[in-house]
Order: C-alpha cells, then sequence, then structure tokens
C-alpha cells in the first residue's frame, strides 16, 4: 500500500491514549470519505475536542459514524507519494480531455480526487479502472454540452 503525504498526516494527527496501539486509517467504502478511522473506540466512543480541532486546522473534514471517525480532504494537486505506477491508456483519455476541453463549470473535483487518490493506493488496475470510470463520466459530461470539472492534469500524469 503506498503512504501517501495525507496518510502520514493523519497518523501525526491521530493520537491514541496512552498504552494503545495506533488507531487503524483506512479507505472509506464511501465516494463522500477519503479514509475511515477507529479512534473513537480507543477513546471509549468519543474523540477529545483537542483531536478535532486539530483535523479542523490541518483542513479535515470529518463525521463520526458506527464508531469510526470518517474523514476527507480536498486535494486540489495530488498529494505527495499517492500513486507510484505507470499512467495507463485511460489515464491519458482523460489527460486529452482535460487539455481539449479546458472550459471548467467551477464544480468541486472532489469525488474524482477522492477515487483517484484511493485508486492510487490499491494499485496499477485499480486506477487504470478508475481513469476508465471518469473518461466515460467526462464523455457524457461533453455529448450533453456540459463543461468538465476542474481537475489536476497531474492526476492523470500531465
Amino acid at each position: 500500500m503506498v503512504r501517501n503525504a495525507l496518510r502520514k498526516e493523519l497518523t501525526a494527527l491521530l493520537n491514541a491514549p496512552p498504552g494503545n496501539r495506533q488507531p487503524v486509517i483506512r479507505r472509506s467504502f464511501t465516494e463522500a470519505w477519503l479514509y475511515a478511522t477507529d479512534l473513537p473506540v480507543l477513546y471509549g466512543g468519543q474523540v477529545p475536542d483537542s483531536v478535532l480541532a486539530a483535523l479542523d486546522a490541518a483542513g479535515w473534514l470529518f463525521l463520526p459514524e458506527n464508531g469510526w471517525l470518517l474523514l476527507t480532504k480536498p486535494a486540489k494537486e495530488p498529494p505527495e507519494g499517492w500513486y507510484d505506477g505507470p499512467f495507463g491508456p485511460e489515464a491519458a483519455c482523460c489527460l486529452s480531455l482535460i487539455e481539449r476541453h479546458p472550459a471548467r463549470d467551477g464544480e468541486s473535483s472532489g469525488m474524482a480526487e477522492r477515487m483517484l487518490i484511493k485508486a492510487g493506493e490499491e494499485g496499477e488496475k485499480a486506477y487504470e479502472d478508475a481513469c476508465a470510470a471518469l473518461h466515460r463520466e467526462w464523455a457524457e459530461r461533453l455529448r450533453t454540452g456540459r463543461p468538465m470539472p476542474d481537475l489536476d492534469r497531474r492526476y492523470f500524469g500531465g
């Protein structure tokens, strides 16, 4: 698994109580969140205000849910160390669409950013699959006259 800058930042911010193991940080299964941590379990169901304040100050959004703390952070540019594989043909198609259709709609690209960061952690096949899904979505947008979302070219090797 790739330990990108966002994971490293979370590891530094999420302090376990003395005598406990470090909290688990996993990729979230939902599109709206990047990671999930079991930190609340280590604190008896509540996360200390000091930890939440540190997350907030660092720009993280969070939501306690079913013993987990869901986390996400905007990543307009790819975090350092986010993907170490090659960029395949679907990534090249996405890059081409971004370069040929620069008109952006100002729409947040958070969903795409999260999808690509998570896929980058999973490896080359997952990354190419994520790019294929974006390629299909963007082709549909363009066919219906909607502009491309604003997403950094570096997510596709540009």
